[in-house]
């Protein structure tokens, strides 16, 4: 009898070790799930910031790069320079005095309305009367006249090339800068969430 009970214990001891060990090689590989999980989540993590921080760098240089040049970018609204600067696309010009243009540049002055901008090309430049103002005479490339008013100006922004289709992505951000901050704060609370932490 007591052989017999021996026996049973043994098996019985057998089989709790094998259960455990099965259980112990589960817990093994969820943990590694957890671990793979919570590694390809810091990598995501990771990748938005470093893509936030090269965005972040981008923007200031290029504001300082304006600022130091004296560089001004513009948004086309009108196909009057159509086709080598068509409607959407972004100009960047440098603010030069009047005088310095000549006929062929292409500028961008004040509308004599005071309403805007105007981006088109020199046709006709003259010194005006009071000896520090240059009188312009512009014409857009898809016009078939030149503006009906001539500009007289001290300084012009000197158009130095555009980006086409640009110019919209800027005018949407001015347009919704609530929503593109809102979503800027959004990204980087994402970026920043802690990931992998274990629970209590």
């Amino acid at each position: 009898m007591t052989a017999a009970v021996e026996r049973v214990t043994r098996r019985s001891l057998r089989a709790g070790g094998r259960g455990a060990a099965a259980r112990g090689r589960g817990g093994t590989a969820g943990g590694r799930a957890r671990r793979a999980g919570g590694r390809a989540a810091r990598g995501l993590q990771q990748g938005v910031l470093d893509v936030a921080a090269v965005l972040g760098a981008l923007s200031i240089l290029a504001a300082v790069a304006c600022l130091a040049l004296g560089v001004r970018p513009a948004v086309v609204v009108s196909g009057s320079m159509a086709p080598g600067i068509p409607v959407g696309a972004l100009t960047v010009a440098r603010t030069v005095p009047a005088e310095q243009v000549a006929v062929g540049d292409v500028v961008t002055v004040p509308r004599t309305t005071g309403a805007g901008l105007v981006t088109h090309r020199v046709v006709e430049a003259a010194p005006a009367g009071d000896g520090r103002s240059t009188v312009l005479r512009l014409q857009g490339d898809a016009n078939a006249e030149p503006d009906a008013l001539p500009y007289t100006v001290t300084e012009v922004g000197q158009v130095l090339g555009s980006v086409p289709g640009v110019g919209y992505a800027v005018s949407w951000m001015q347009q919704h800068l609530l929503l593109v901050v809102a979503a800027l704060l959004v990204v980087t609370a994402l970026a920043t969430a802690p990931f992998g932490r274990r629970r209590a």
